[in-house]
């Protein structure tokens, strides 16, 4: 059977292409297309993506996979014309391709909304699950335009999966007329072969996009407290100007954007991961710093709670709830022998259940439950 399968593909990670920017989000994504090598041979894989990286469409094989690029314009004159472009672009390659299926990652961007265009039947993958997030926060301006996307092709999906319980829970009533599955995305195969080597003082760590959805505000807070003063913070990610309007306290240090694998060796050297998040479907940083055995501070709002059991490799405290993210910090971190315990706590049963062999098997159980094995390929 041919799939089609519409995501944002890190495209520095194709042949070549390794000149091209890295730091992508959807880091699950090309481990998943190996393990599909092994696990989906009788599949027909086509990945659609839509990238500055090609001025013109380009095809690349890899992982007998094919990769079809599209030239992407400016993403933000993409998402105030809903797509209409990159839409009529994909509709043509699928036209062309004739699908037996078709899988849309993501409700961010055009795909989902290309996916059922072409067809209601198409399985859609969220990511984020937008709607949630502009209510739990302030969000962007674009953010605020692609949750009305996002709820178009809720109301229109038959086919929906997401990484966690919390998700589900959100989309049965975001969608209640769509067959939902469990698909959780594996952490990427570096966290595997990371050893923790905890730094001589206590070292936190916080990933991530330093705005109101992820608790950047409860955290800076909290670490500015006296009682936290011991303690080094490490802010990983996009810089935000509005938390650095005022001089921070030593302890606390702002290092941007960095590579993948300067964020492991900081994962390995730190203490514990604070994530104080107002909501998320399934942060890749708690998965993997739960693959590298390091013990998370966060909250319950979110799919992280299946990775993080309070007390026992983690702590969760109330969003918004400074005290109580302090006191979690200061439990995890009480000494040396208590981070490496919490973090080895169920360990093993996150690296089996991340491994992107087991994104990529479930992946294709759901295949046969949405039917698609039976769906003849449309004319």
């Amino acid at each position: 059977m041919r799939v089609a399968l519409l995501a944002d593909f890190p495209v520095h990670t194709l042949p070549g292409f390794a000149d091209r920017q890295p730091g992508h989000h959807a880091t699950w994504l090309p481990p998943l297309a190996l393990e599909l090598e092994k696990h989906a041979a009788n599949l027909d894989l086509h990945w659609i993506t839509c990238t500055k990286d090609v001025s013109r469409a380009t095809t690349v094989h890899a992982w007998n996979q094919t990769f079809h690029l599209v030239p992407r314009r400016k993403l933000s004159l993409e998402i105030l014309t809903v797509f209409r472009r990159e839409r009529r672009l994909i509709s043509e390659l699928l036209h062309s391709l004739q699908p037996g299926l078709v899988h849309a990652w993501g409700t961010e961007q055009g795909y989902a909304l290309a996916a059922l265009d072409h067809s209601p039947d198409s399985l859609i993958s969220m990511q984020g699950i937008l709607q949630v997030y502009c209510k739990a926060a302030r969000m962007p301006w674009f953010t605020r335009i692609q949750a009305r996307h996002e709820a178009r092709v809720l109301e229109n999906a038959h086919h929906l999966t997401v990484e966690s319980p919390w998700g589900e829970s959100q989309l049965r009533r975001l969608a209640p007329q769509a067959d939902i599955h469990h698909l959780e995305y594996g952490a990427a195969p570096g966290c595997f072969e990371i050893q923790r080597n905890p730094a001589e003082r206590p070292l936190a760590l916080f990933v991530g996009s330093p705005y109101p959805l992820k608790g950047i505000d409860t955290l800076m807070q909290a670490f500015s407290d006296p009682r936290l003063h011991h303690i080094e913070l490490l802010v990983l990610g996009t810089r935000n100007p509005d938390i650095v309007r005022h001089p921070l306290p030593a302890h606390i240090r702002l290092l941007g954007h960095r590579p993948p694998d300067e964020v492991r060796d900081w994962m390995s050297r730190a203490w514990c991961l604070v994530h104080p998040t107002r909501a998320d479907t399934s942060p890749n940083c708690v998965k993997e710093a739960r693959v590298i055995g390091l013990p998370v501070v966060t909250t319950p709002n979110g799919g992280q709670t299946q990775y993080v059991e309070h007390g026992k490799s983690g702590w969760l405290h109330s969003a918004g709830d400074v005290d109580g993210l302090i006191e979690g910090v200061l439990k995890v971190t009480q000494n040396l022998e208590t981070s490496l315990t919490m973090g080895a706590c169920r360990k093993d049963e996150c690296r089996t259940r991340l491994h992107p062999s087991a994104t990529a098997a479930r992946m294709l159980e759901i295949y046969h439950k949405a039917g698609s094995a039976d769906r003849p390929t449309p004319t």
